[in-house]
């Protein structure tokens, strides 16, 4: 499911230019006040969302406009009273009304207000349509998408170009790695998505601009991620590009990162 909010907030708050982490704490604190019902159907997955082991989610950029932008202070001054935030989950869209009802309960706080901590609350919200998937696709990332290399010693920077030779193998096992841990590690031969005739591919479109986003002290023991805006094609297994859409593609999309848009 993807859930469109827009959020009110007081003329004049700051915040930060990297804010994802909390925006990550806020969605990861709103899963945890679920009911039984949503509770059970998780856990039925293998996920618990009392706790931190749910990460099937990812989500936008705040689209914030109008702002006035300090460089040195690396923060943003919002000029208007709303902002809007994408959210995208991986679970079952019988539970749209029940994850709304959810947000609106707890506000975003985030930044400050004349010194003081900044909320956000949730005023309008709109469940956006399914996309018509299709085995081969075009999308455009609108939060950075951040693939490491596969292999057990990383270097001290494992990040890979868009345009390297090995980003489709990284691109790929990431993907598949996160799709059967939600599919409680059913081989790809059980879920029926082995198909010798059909190879992943995957080709960048255009150029891609690096991101690096700082992040607060977080359970991932993560202080800063790197990752690449881009438009891409790939071709894929249908349920594995729906997964990727409204999971996120490549690595911690709970953080911030591989929300993209139909190109």
């Amino acid at each position: 499911m993807r859930i469109q909010f827009s959020l009110s907030c007081q003329k004049g708050t700051i915040i930060p230019i990297n804010y994802q982490s909390e925006i990550s704490n806020w969605v990861f604190a709103v899963l945890s006040k679920a009911g039984a019902e949503l509770s059970a159907h998780v856990q039925q997955l293998g996920y618990d969302l009392s706790s931190r082991n749910f990460k099937l989610f990812t989500f936008s950029s705040l689209a914030i406009y109008p702002y006035e932008m300090d460089q040195v202070k690396q923060e943003f001054k919002l000029l208007g009273n709303q902002v809007k935030l994408n959210i995208s989950l991986y679970l079952d869209p019988s539970y749209e009304q029940q994850v709304i009802h959810l947000f609106r309960q707890l506000p975003l706080t985030l930044g400050t207000l004349e010194g003081k901590p900044a909320q956000f609350e949730v005023k309008h919200w709109q469940i956006m349509q399914k996309p018509n998937f299709k085995d081969t696709m075009q999308f455009k990332s609108v939060s950075p998408i951040s693939i490491t290399t596969i292999e057990e010693i990383k270097t001290t920077n494992p990040y890979l170009l868009p345009d390297s030779e090995m980003y489709d193998i990284s691109f790929f096992h990431h993907a598949v790695r996160r799709f059967k841990a939600a599919n409680q590690f059913k081989s790809l031969a059980t879920l029926k998505l082995l198909d010798p005739a059909f190879p992943m591919q995957y080709r960048l479109i255009g150029q891609a601009k690096s991101r690096l986003i700082h992040l607060k002290p977080n359970p991932d023991a993560i202080n800063q991620l790197r990752g690449f805006v881009y438009e891409f094609e790939v071709s894929m297994p249908i349920p594995l590009i729906e997964f990727c859409y409204y999971a996120g593609f490549g690595e911690y999309p709970h953080l911030g990162f591989g929300f993209v848009d139909l190109k």
